[in-house]
């Protein structure tokens, strides 16, 4: 049986209680250090309790160490690892390879997306090493997918939406390059959505000022089938620095799309237990995004940058019939309302970004409070806050996650039985002692039993089937019944949140098994920051190792950035899809010069540099 995991992103404790209600069967959580997203740590006491919230639903807790590592970090990452299994965490998300030298716990390991896991020989390396699981490059199409999966049995983990790195994670230095800030450190200053420019060799400027490398958002929603037939085991949802709502809305929508698959099949089913109820319609449009693209996953080649923005636009609501100072009026599309509070963008004639907030919404026609300019009629118009969904997410329960339960009551001589079982198969037992004394009404007996034991009021839990079996009729006390319920939702609880994982990692360190081919001669791309991974690498079969960019950046233009993006093909200028002659291409970033570098056998773009001096 072909088991699928939603997996869902949290920055911290309420996010991750409200990505297990919105129906995750696992969630990806910073720890104190050593994340990918620098800002976005948790303290142990919080991700214990994330533990203690998950576990109950038989949904894991997934935590990112994927940084690489100093030797000191080293010892101090060690501290954390076995801290945060006390706290019941089910799995660590690892870079760096020294972690593998390390004293480690019974806690499985999962190869993080920054190891650029891209081929079969790197995954196969990987599950002989010991991972549990690998996520895979956001690059990978199903046909490589496939390709991976025919030569493994490690469970592979895919992205299925949100942000896209325009680098391949891992191997990624432009912000290292430019402001001394590495992705590998966590600590990525997102130079890919700041504008660029493009120039020609003889310095004719093809594009000024625009967002080329800033790509828009992944969304997979038409392709999570695919993407299980080819193997795909966990789906994860990418945003640890998104807000609450972003996380509900998302988690909410791909839970409902994975249901529908799963019903209609027989050969998988999901990891965890629980039914999500949402007061809200899920809409992945309306949270957060820079516009959506499948990326390459059918390998259809595409312009994947949304040139114009680098943040969100939002959809597009209608065009201007006609405004003034303080109002306008709009063709709205269809089953599109407008709302007090909503924010709408247009763009300007020469391609800027402007927007406002409706401060009141009449039919069509919309109040601004600022001052607006003149704007062309028939302009288009996008809404990127829905201020009534909003509201909406934000209600008082916007979404609910319950567990079927049985409660069967029974009793003996001088004792009542209560026993719960839920949809877990988690069982628990409470006896009460009592003084036999018989009921002067067993329809009044039942009809209080009833009552009382159906009241499972915020508890995780909703009361399915009710199994009363009266042998002796004994009158119980209200307080006793009460007793009875709660103690079977306590111990119920407790014994999901007691159990040790106990999957140990089957990492050999004194294995020699050899390194792929591909990963021989990757230079200070191996991403060595520390003497235990420089040693793994040797006994892997690097011979000589080579420090990571982070550690010497050297004086010389270096490859600091692999694509699947291409300005080349964006700009018609492809010898393979437009027959047009090669020449070279150079992209600004400020006032730091890059030369674009094309290999079209793998149709990817690479940037070398930065540049010591302007190229024209």
């Amino acid at each position: 049986m072909h088991t699928i995991e939603l997996l869902a992103p949290a920055k911290d404790l309420e996010c991750a209680i409200a990505a297990i209600d919105s129906g995750a069967d696992a969630v990806y959580i910073g720890g104190p250090s050593f994340g990918a997203r620098v800002n976005a740590g948790n303290s142990i006491e919080d991700i214990a309790k994330v533990c203690d919230y998950a576990h109950l639903f038989n949904a894991k807790v997934h935590v990112t160490l994927n940084t690489i590592l100093t030797d000191e970090e080293l010892k101090y990452a060690q501290e954390i690892i076995y801290m945060l299994y006390e706290a019941k965490v089910d799995a660590l998300i690892i870079q760096d390879m020294g972690i593998l030298s390390l004293d480690l716990p019974p806690i499985e390991l999962h190869a993080s997306t920054q190891q650029d896991n891209r081929s079969a020989d790197k995954v196969k390396f990987l599950e002989e090493l010991g991972f549990n699981q690998v996520v895979l490059a956001r690059e990978l199409s199903l046909n490589d997918i496939k390709a991976i999966k025919a030569k493994t049995n490690i469970k592979l983990e895919a992205f299925i939406h949100g942000a896209l790195c325009v680098g391949i994670s891992g191997r990624c230095y432009l912000s290292q390059a430019l402001t001394n800030r590495s992705a590998n450190r966590g600590e990525c200053a997102q130079l890919c959505r700041l504008e660029q420019s493009l120039y020609d060799a003889n310095g004719n400027a093809l594009a000024k000022n625009k967002y080329l490398l800033s790509l828009k958002d992944l969304n997979q929603n038409n392709n999570l089938e695919e993407l299980i037939d080819a193997g795909i085991s966990s789906f994860k949802i990418e945003g640890r620095l998104k807000d609450i709502n972003y996380v509900r809305n998302v988690t909410a929508y791909y839970r409902k799309k994975i249901d529908a698959i799963i019903a209609k099949r027989t050969d998988i089913k999901r990891t965890s237990f629980g039914v999500t109820t949402t007061t809200f319609t899920p809409n992945p449009e309306k949270s957060f995004n820079r516009g959506f693209t499948e990326y390459n996953t059918h390998e259809i080649k595409d312009n994947y940058a949304n040139f114009l923005a680098p943040g969100f636009v939002g959809s597009p609501i209608g065009t201007l019939i006609s405004n003034n100072t303080h109002s306008l009026t709009l063709e709205l599309n269809k089953d599109i309302e407008l709302h007090n509070g909503d924010s709408l963008n247009y763009y300007q004639p020469n391609g800027t970004l402007d927007g406002f907030r409706i401060s009141v919404a009449n039919g069509n026609k919309a109040e601004i409070f600022q001052v607006l300019p003149t704007i062309k009629k028939g302009t288009v118009f996008y809404r990127n806050k829905d201020a009534q969904f909003e509201k909406e997410l934000q209600g008082k329960k916007p979404v609910t996650r319950k567990l079927d339960l049985t409660l069967s009551y029974s009793e003996e001589d001088n004792a009542v039985i209560l026993t719960g079982t839920d949809e877990t198969d988690t069982t628990y037992k409470v006896r009460k002692e009592i003084i036999p004394q018989k009921a002067s009404s067993t329809d009044k007996l039942t009809t209080t039993l009833k009552d009382k034991l159906a009241r499972l009021g915020d508890s995780v839990y909703e009361l399915k089937k009710l199994n009363l079996e009266l042998s002796f009729e004994h009158f119980v006390p209200v307080s006793i019944i009460n007793e009875l319920r709660r103690e079977v939702i306590a111990g119920l609880n407790k014994t999901k949140q007691d159990i040790k994982r106990t999957q140990k990692p089957g990492i050999n360190i004194e294995s020699s098994l050899p390194i792929p081919e591909s990963e021989q001669n990757l230079g200070f791309k191996t991403n060595i920051f520390n003497k235990k991974a420089f040693e793994f690498y040797q006994k892997h079969g690097i011979s000589n190792p080579v420090m990571a960019y982070e550690y010497d950046k050297g004086n010389e233009p270096r490859e600091v950035l692999v694509s699947k993006h291409c300005l080349r093909y964006c700009f018609n200028l492809c010898p393979k899809y437009h027959n047009a002659k090669a020449q070279d291409l150079y992209i600004a970033i400020g006032n730091k010069y890059f030369k674009l570098k094309f290999n079209c056998v793998r149709c990817e773009m690479s940037l070398i540099g930065p540049l010591n001096e302007k190229p024209f």
